[in-house]
């Protein structure tokens, strides 16, 4: 007896959303480090883009994980500043070492609403067709019935 899987019950379509968070994770860090190996971290984006692109079962509506991967630079970014804003020292017992750090509040603001943004159009996604608000004749451009 074979079982057809629906998308609903199998893991293929958070699959094809964790690809396409990679390739907004790997954009957002290679446009953070385009000084060092950005470029090499671009790079892999849009390969991974191209393939994603390239097979159907990976194109919408999983494409907003892209912007659930692109928080991932502004939150990472704000983690290493969570000591800021100001000078910061840390001590070891051979040495001290000062810095100063950003405020992180600006990086988890928009790290969060990036994700937030991407994770409701991802949810509203997967709505399914059942569950989506009928519209009315008339509003849908229809001939209202007397």
């Amino acid at each position: 007896m074979m079982v057809a899987m629906t998308s609903r019950g199998s893991a293929w379509p958070w699959f094809a959303t964790l690809a396409w968070a990679g390739v907004g994770a790997l954009g957002a860090f290679g446009i953070a480090g385009l000084a060092s190996i950005g470029v090499f971290l671009l790079a892999g984006a849009v390969l991974v883009a191209g393939v994603a692109l390239a097979t159907p079962a990976l194109r919408p509506p999983s494409v907003p994980g892209l912007l659930v991967g692109l928080s991932t630079a502004p939150l990472f970014i704000a983690w290493l500043n969570r000591d800021g804003p100001g000078p910061v020292c840390t001590t070891t017992a051979e040495s001290i070492s000062c810095s100063d750090q950003w405020s992180p509040w600006p990086f988890v603001a928009v790290g969060v609403l990036v994700a937030g943004a991407g994770l409701a159009l991802l949810v509203a996604g997967r709505r399914a067709p059942d569950q989506q608000p009928e519209v009315p004749a008339e509003a849908a451009g229809g001939m209202p019935r007397t």
